[in-house]
């Protein structure tokens, strides 16, 4: 007796990766930012995703695979200036994305602010009162 099986080969990589941050702000003034991640695949199912740019993490090479989030919160590099995280994502038979990216200004100092009022000498008491 004949067995006959279906055999479907995948090779397309996840598709329309968009990578946002803070919503899209440009700036932030706290390491902690919410990552959110988006693709045109109707399914992720097993999807995995690798992320660097960030705090303890460099480059691509550091990086590891994690079960696919579509929202994750993570920790930017340390000090201030443009930060930059990178994405890419697989699917469940590892075929990968290209990469995406997005950009965001860590801002943690404190603004300093001088108030200079007006000249002393140009300010008078005298005060009249009319009924």
């Amino acid at each position: 007796m004949a067995s006959y099986f279906n055999l479907t080969l995948d090779t397309l990589a996840p598709a329309g990766l968009t990578v946002t941050l803070n919503d899209g702000a440009e700036y932030t003034t706290s390491a902690s930012v919410t990552l959110k991640l988006k693709l045109t695949d109707s399914t992720t199912t097993g999807y995995q995703m690798k992320i660097w740019g960030i705090d303890g993490v460099d480059d691509e090479g550091s990086a590891s695979w994690e079960t696919y989030a579509a929202q994750k919160s993570i920790t930017l590099v340390s000090g201030d200036g443009l930060k930059t995280v990178h994405v890419k994502v697989r699917d469940d038979v590892g075929n990968e994305s290209a990469e995406s990216s997005d950009t965001i200004t860590l801002d943690t100092a404190i603004p300093a602010v001088t108030v200079t009022g007006p000249d002393k000498s140009k300010i008078s008491k005298v005060a009249t009162y009319n009924q």
